[in-house]
């Protein structure tokens, strides 16, 4: 059962995901490795194998399978029977990711 915490959690990087979405995408800038971990770990919410995975973060295999097994290796992420889905340690780094975001918004805003 999900806590509010991760259900905010959740909320705030679906915001995130939308903002990226809106933004410069295609002005070629590179996306930074805790927002690719963010991406796997919000798409691994539920048991996912590696080929969705990759599909949803727009990874290739070799990026994929690089990060995956790092964030596992953290215990972000759990494998079993070939799926991958993200642990409590998982959904409490994307919180405290999202608010990490929220701030950095804000210092951006006052600029």
């Amino acid at each position: 059962m999900k806590t509010s915490s991760q259900r905010t959690a959740k909320l705030k990087v679906q915001g995130l995901k939308r903002e990226k979405e809106g933004s410069d995408d295609k002005s070629g800038r590179r996306r930074r490795k805790l927002d690719i971990i963010a991406e796997i770990l919000f798409f691994s919410e539920h048991p996912k194998r590696k080929t969705s995975i990759t599909c949803n973060a727009k990874l290739n295999y070799f990026q994929l399978k690089s990060q995956i097994n790092a964030i596992t290796v953290q215990g972000l992420l759990q494998k079993k029977l070939n799926k991958y889905a993200t642990t409590e340690k998982g959904h409490r780094f994307l919180e405290l990711f999202a608010q990490l975001n929220d701030l950095m918004n804000e210092f951006k805003r006052i600029k």
